[in-house]
C-alpha cells in the first residue's frame, strides 16, 4: 500500500493545486490546444484572447497601467536572465556596476557573476543579518555613479524574511539606477503594488504562490525602463516574417516562439482562487501554522532554527513567508529530509536551496545548508500537525 504523502515544499512550487487549477489547464487543451499568435482562425483568436484575460488579471494583481508591460517567459530563471541581460545589453560591461544582495537565488549571483567573467561587470553583494533581512541603508551606501541596477530578492526562500521595499524604493528611485525585484517567493502571500513600489522590473514564475502549473514565469517592465531594454534572443513572433533585421518590439522578442498556452490558462485560474474567500483567508491561518511550527523547534534540544537569531530583536514590523528552516546538531539536511519522507511521508526541502550566499550570515552548514519546511494555499490542519510530528521524530535522533 502507498504511503500518503505530506507536501510541505510549496517554496519549490505550488501542490496539490486549488480547485480550477488543473481544470483550466485540462479544458485548454482539449478545446483550444493551438499556439497563440499564430493564426486567424477561430481557436488561434480564442486563445489570444485568453491569454490577454490572464494578463490582463496579473497586471491587476501588481497595480500595473497596462498589461501589456507583462512579458511572459518559461520559468523563473529564464525571466531573471532576461531581465538583467535587457538591461545589461552592452558588449563592454566594464563601466557598469549592479548592487545586489546576500539573499538572492542563484539565477541572479549566477549571470552577474558570468557578466563579470566575459563582459567586465562591476557588481557589489550587500550583506544580510542573521535573519536574511537587508539593512536599506546598506543598500543605499553601495550605490555609485555608474550603478545601473540594483536587484533585491522580495522574500528569502531560506528564511522567509520579507524585505522592506517601502524603503528600498524610494532609495533608488532618487539615484541613476533601476530597481529590479525578484518576487518568487512573495508574490501571493504579500501584496505588492509594483507601481506604488518603484519597481521597474518586476519577475517571478506562476507556479508558486500564483498557483499556477509549472512552465511559466513572466518580467514587469515599468513604461519609464522599457524604450532603452533590448531583449537577449529574437525568434519567430507570429508577423512581419520577411523581416529578420527588426528593430523588434521588446515583450514581442521576449515573447519570441510558443508561450505555454496551459500554464498560462492555469494562472488565471490560480489567481481567481487567490481573489476568492478561500484565497484571502490564507495569510492569517499560515501565520498561526508557522507560529506553531516555530514553537515546537524552539522547544526541541536537538534542532536549531534558522533565520530566528536570539541576539536580535525581532518585534519590529518585520514580515515573513510561511517557511521555516531549522538545522540538527546530529543529522544533515539530507538525512532528516529522508527520515521525515520514509517514516511519515513528509516531503520537505534539504540543502541550500539554489542560495548561495545568504548561509555565511546565517551560520548554516554552507555544505549541508537547511531543512526548510514552507506552507501553500492547499496547506492543511493536518498537514501542519504531520510537520510537528515530524519536528519530535527529529528531535529525539542522535546519531
Amino acid at each position: 500500500m502507498t504511503q500518503s504523502k505530506i507536501y510541505l515544499d510549496h517554496a519549490a512550487t505550488s501542490w496539490p493545486k486549488p480547485p480550477g487549477v488543473l481544470e483550466a489547464c485540462i479544458e485548454f487543451q482539449n478545446q483550444l490546444g493551438v499556439a497563440a499568435s499564430r493564426g486567424a482562425y477561430f481557436r488561434a483568436e480564442r486563445t489570444d484572447r485568453t491569454i490577454a484575460h490572464v494578463r490582463e488579471k496579473l497586471g491587476s494583481l501588481l497595480g500595473l497601467l497596462d498589461p501589456k508591460q507583462i512579458a511572459w517567459t518559461s520559468n523563473g530563471t529564464m525571466a531573471i536572465h532576461a531581465a538583467i541581460h535587457s538591461v545589461l545589453w552592452q558588449a563592454d560591461l566594464h563601466d557598469h556596476h549592479v548592487v545586489t544582495t546576500a539573499t538572492e537565488h542563484n539565477s541572479v549571483l549566477r549571470t552577474l557573476a558570468d557578466l563579470e567573467r566575459r563582459r567586465g561587470l562591476r557588481w557589489t553583494i550587500v550583506p544580510c543579518d542573521a535573519r536574511g533581512w537587508v539593512d536599506p541603508q546598506s543598500i543605499r551606501s553601495a550605490l555609485e555613479p555608474k550603478t545601473r541596477l540594483v536587484i533585491v530578492n522580495h522574500a528569502s526562500n531560506v528564511t522567509g524574511i520579507v524585505q522592506d521595499l517601502d524603503a528600498i524604493g524610494p532609495l533608488v528611485a532618487d539615484s541613476n539606477a533601476w530597481l529590479m525585484v525578484d518576487s518568487a517567493q512573495s508574490l501571493g502571500f504579500v501584496d505588492l503594488d509594483a507601481r506604488r513600489l518603484g519597481i521597474d522590473l518586476l519577475v517571478a514564475p506562476t507556479h508558486k504562490g500564483l498557483c499556477g502549473m509549472l512552465g511559466t514565469a513572466f518580467i514587469a517592465a515599468s513604461p519609464r525602463v522599457t524604450p532603452d531594454l533590448k531583449s537577449p534572443w529574437i525568434g519567430g513572433t507570429g508577423r512581419s516574417s520577411i523581416d529578420w533585421d527588426g528593430p523588434f518590439d521588446w515583450r514581442e522578442s521576449i515573447e519570441s516562439g510558443n508561450l505555454n498556452g496551459p500554464s498560462i490558462a492555469s494562472l488565471g485560474a490560480g489567481l481567481d482562487y487567490l481573489n476568492s474567500n478561500s484565497g484571502s483567508q490564507f495569510a492569517e491561518q499560515s501565520q498561526h501554522w508557522l507560529g506553531q511550527v516555530l514553537d515546537e523547534v524552539r522547544g526541541s534540544k536537538n534542532l536549531t532554527l534558522v533565520g530566528y537569531p536570539s541576539s536580535i530583536d525581532d518585534s519590529a514590523d518585520i514580515r515573513r513567508v510561511p517557511l521555516v528552516s531549522f538545522s540538527s546538531q546530529s543529522l544533515t539536511s539530507h538525512e532528516m529530509a529522508m527520515l521525515l519522507d520514509s517514516t511519515l511521508g513528509v516531503e520537505c526541502r534539504s540543502g541550500l536551496h539554489c542560495a548561495g550566499a545568504i548561509h555565511q550570515y546565517l551560520g548554516s552548514d554552507p555544505q549541508s545548508g537547511t531543512l526548510r519546511m514552507s506552507f501553500g494555499h492547499t496547506t492543511t490542519e493536518s498537514d501542519v500537525q504531520a510537520a510537528i510530528e515530524g519536528i519530535r521524530l527529529l528531535d529525539q535522533v542522535a546519531l
